[in-house]
């Protein structure tokens, strides 16, 4: 094989992988989309989880900081339920909690309920992230 052919072939991969994540962030990218229509966060989580190479918090982040940037925040409460259900653990799941019980604090009590709140919460992680803005590391993992 000679170098332009090894270039070509390189390059062609090269292409195709960037499709490929263009097209998984833009299944997450159209569930936000119709998820600001119907209030139904099931597309966005479907998506999400379809992907099995993606990173949940930071994906979820992305997803949930649309919702709310918008001021669908009864939606991204319940995106925000749908992390915690999958990772409580993570520091941006506990940092989603408590904005939205400091920021929103009855749509997240009508959302979410007492008893989930009291299962899910993590003081210790939401203590550690508090300050934080939530695009860190260690925020995402």
């Amino acid at each position: 094989m000679d170098t332009t052919t090894i270039v070509i072939i390189v390059a062609s991969l090269f292409v195709l992988v960037l499709l490929a994540v263009s097209f998984k962030g833009n299944a997450v990218s159209k569930a936000v989309k119709e998820a600001m229509k119907t209030h139904d966060v099931a597309p966005i989580v479907a998506a999400i989880d379809a992907d099995k190479t993606a990173d949940i918090p930071t994906v979820y982040n992305s997803a949930i900081k649309s919702l709310w940037d918008a001021y669908d925040r009864e939606t991204a409460t319940d995106l925000i339920k749908a992390l915690l259900e999958r990772n409580d653990e993570a520091p941006i799941s506990q940092l989603w909690l408590k904005t939205a019980l400091d920021v929103e604090p009855e749509i997240a009590r009508t959302r979410l309920g007492a008893e989930f709140i009291n299962a899910h919460y993590k003081e210790g992680i939401a203590a550690k992230c508090a300050s934080c803005c939530g695009s860190c590391k260690s925020c995402k993992s």
